[in-house]
């Protein structure tokens, strides 16, 4: 892939990110994700009231869309350290932006 390429890619992977918090579910778990802490898929299906296959889904989502950034870690009062280590969810480190170019003119128009 060319440089232009990627550019274009990379620019059409930002106004997919950005457009997904068009959704009230994501923004608020986006917001929530915003702790040092980060925020586990049980710990935001509680805050935000939602099943906790619901808050994975758009926490998932939100990460292959480069919003978020996926850690894992057991919980603290795992002591046997049995099983899987749950994912937490952290703001992305890199930065979204989109900026849209000025209305182009016909020619012919002041």
């Amino acid at each position: 892939m060319d440089d232009a390429a990627a550019a274009l890619a990379e620019r059409h992977r930002d106004i997919a990110a950005i457009a997904a918090l068009d959704d009230p579910v994501r923004r608020a778990l986006y917001g929530l994700a915003g702790q040092p802490a980060g925020l586990g898929r049980d710990e935001a299906a509680r805050a935000i009231e939602i099943s906790r296959s619901l808050a994975a889904y758009h926490l998932d989502r939100m990460a292959e869309l480069g919003l978020l950034d996926v850690d894992q870690r057991r919980p603290a009062s795992d002591h046997r350290r049995a099983g899987r280590p749950a994912n937490v969810y952290r703001w992305a480190e890199r930065p979204i932006s989109v900026s849209l170019p000025p209305a182009i003119r016909t020619q012919g128009q002041s």
